[in-house]
């Protein structure tokens, strides 16, 4: 079960995420022990002393002062206060971590008997957090009622921290998507060139750009498909230098060979001609893979057109061939590649197993596929991907034919440059079938 998210843009945001939300829990506490509880102390003991102040001041006033000190107080300071009659429904207030220091204070200025109280069904308010407290003031002959606001003496930084905490995972995730997506892009630049290229795609340099770390990257990236590029033309033109010289020299033996007639055994020269003919196809093999497929521009085309004709080119050259050839959907290829991709398919089947070749075009699901079966020995398939790879034969002992392994190697370089893929799959009955699969899109 994998835990970490995949993406670069959700891992940044997570990592992100948890170092805010630990930054947070760090400055809140921080803020509640240097900050908020010092302050909430100093105010305790201000009010306190207040309180001190008017319970004096109320022991030496007469009536008519008293009803006046109580006006400018209430004015003044929203501080109300009220003779105790003693048919008030109160209660202790909740002891809160801010009621709890106030309590102290009261009751170390007014005696243990005082505490803080709440007004029993006050509408609207929480029993937990009454908006309005009661003190008991002493003043002598008579008691009065203090009512205060709460956040006189406790304030509540629940919300506060709601909205710093909301703000900071709201900066977190713009700030996380911007940095993101200012190096997706050109990672993804660089992702799809690399893909393009593991297709032998071709692709224009990926432009150098973003920070230091990603431009060092694709500048490495365009050097690296240069010199893959440099080295693929440095092969073609060996191999295609090599095949062309090679053509002369065999013209020539054909030529002298054929002048033998009568002079030489006839199996002896039959042998010798099958000889030059098979160089020359392994010629006809190296330039074809020397052939830059990339060059050929693509251009809708017809599949089952295709294979139609490589079944009739086939037939003329005496191999045997059933058709199993259904109409497929257009798709966007290279005609000529293609069509050495075919020739290769049938060549491959009739040169390795011999007998009837099944030649097969479909349409299953959202793939198109172009199958060549045939009833030979087939190939194990811990031996499928190394037959693919170039200069790779089978060995001579089981199939007794000869080629410069290349056939394989051009077809599925071929595939993958359409965005398919080629399969070597056991055939139902025994034999191979060599399967192109093409996105039908």
């Amino acid at each position: 079960m994998r835990l970490l998210p995949a993406s670069l843009t959700w891992r940044t945001l997570a990592v992100l995420v948890g170092a805010l939300i630990l930054s947070q829990a760090t400055a809140f506490w921080l803020f509640e022990e240097q900050i908020l509880r010092p302050r909430a102390a100093l105010a305790t003991r201000h009010f306190v002393s207040h309180l001190k102040s008017v319970s004096a001041a109320m022991q030496t006033m007469d009536e008519p002062q008293r009803r006046a000190f109580v006006g400018r107080v209430a004015e003044q300071d929203g501080v109300r206060i009220v003779v105790v009659r003693g048919s008030e429904s109160m209660r202790p207030a909740p002891d809160r971590p801010g009621l709890h220091l106030f309590r102290e204070r009261i009751r170390e200025s007014f005696g243990a008997g005082a505490d803080v109280f709440v007004r029993s069904g006050d509408a609207g308010e929480e029993p937990a957090r009454p908006r309005t407290l009661w003190v008991k003031l002493p003043t002598g002959e008579r008691e009065y009622w203090v009512a205060f606001p709460r956040g006189r003496v406790e304030r509540d930084p629940l919300n506060a921290v709601l909205a710093w905490t909301a703000v900071g995972l709201a900066i977190a995730i713009l700030a996380t998507f911007l940095i993101v997506w200012r190096l997706n892009r050109p990672l993804g630049e660089l992702a799809r060139a690399a893909s393009a290229l593991g297709r032998g795609r071709d692709h224009a340099p990926v432009p150098e750009r973003g920070p230091a770390e990603i431009r060092s990257l694709a500048r490495a990236f365009n050097q690296m498909k240069e010199n893959l590029r440099r080295a693929e033309r440095d092969r073609a033109t060996f191999l295609a230098g090599v095949s062309h010289d090679l053509r002369t020299p065999l013209a020539r033996l054909r030529l002298d060979l054929e002048m033998l007639d009568g002079r030489i055994d006839a199996t002896t020269q039959r042998a010798m001609v099958a000889d030059v003919h098979d160089m020359d196809a392994i010629i006809d093999q190296f330039i074809n893979f020397a052939r830059g497929e990339v060059a050929e521009p693509p251009a809708p085309t017809d599949l089952a057109r295709l294979a139609e004709a490589a079944a009739e080119s086939a037939a003329r050259s005496g191999t045997s061939l059933k058709r199993e050839i259904e109409p497929v959907p257009t798709l966007m290829l290279r005609p000529l590649a293609v069509q050495r991709l075919i020739d290769n398919l049938i060549a491959n089947a009739a040169r390795h197993a011999g007998g009837e070749i099944t030649l097969r075009t479909a349409l299953a699901g959202g793939d198109v596929m172009l199958s060549v079966l045939d009833r030979g020995p087939g190939i194990p398939p811990a031996e499928v991907e190394r037959m693919k790879q170039p200069f790779t034969r089978r060995d001579p002992s089981r199939s007794g034919a000869s080629g410069a392994g290349l056939g394989l190697a051009i077809a599925d370089r071929v595939a993958a440059l359409h965005g398919g893929r080629l399969e070597l799959r056991p055939r139902e009955g025994g034999g191979l079938e060599a399967r192109l699969v093409l996105p039908a899109t």
